[in-house]
């Protein structure tokens, strides 16, 4: 789905899309299958070339846990907090001065940067990019999450033999052994 920026109108517009509207459905396919999902936000004009998006998108995917092998659903809850500008195209100078590098002045809760082209914004693109990106690389369900975070057990080979445990506490037991001439 494309949408034409230079139609907006100053006060800005609102989008629902969804499951039923199905302007979506195609491109997030191979993230959700035939899940549902709400993507809500608005677009408006912040002069006459960059533009505010800012919204949900909720749906959740079916994932398989790293840890334990069982089938998930993992939501997602993406929030949409964007800039959109012209791209620089072919013009090297101004794609510098567009591009600075100051990561210390990175806020997360701040907006990002999209560029656009040609005065179209492709939301499909974006939509699956912005979900797909909140996905985990190794995802865990809600058990191997729990064991994980309070580490309720911990297997360890010496379990049982508190001597040898008592021995690996101190990393300069093992200066004891050294004869020095």
């Amino acid at each position: 789905m494309k949408i034409k920026l230079n139609e907006i109108p100053e006060n800005g517009r609102d989008y629902i899309l969804n499951r039923k509207t199905g302007e979506l459905n195609d491109v997030l396919q191979d993230l959700i299958q035939t899940t549902p999902y709400d993507l809500k936000f608005s677009i408006r004009p912040l002069n006459s070339k960059d533009y505010e998006l800012k919204g949900t998108l909720e749906t959740h995917t079916q994932e398989l846990c790293s840890l334990c092998g069982d089938t998930f659903k993992f939501n997602l809850n993406v929030k949409i907090n964007e800039i959109l500008i012209e791209s620089a195209g072919a013009d090297k100078d101004l794609e510098k001065q567009s591009r600075s590098n100051h990561f210390s002045e990175l806020n997360e809760n701040g907006p990002s940067v999209i560029e656009y082209n040609e005065d179209t914004f492709e939301l499909g693109e974006f939509a699956h990019e912005s979900a797909a990106i909140n996905i985990p690389f190794n995802p865990k369900c809600e058990s191997c999450l729990k064991t994980d975070t309070g580490k309720l057990f911990k297997y360890d080979e010496d379990m049982g033999n508190f001597e040898k445990a008592k021995e690996k506490e101190n990393p300069f037991n093992v200066l004891k052994g050294i004869k020095i001439n």
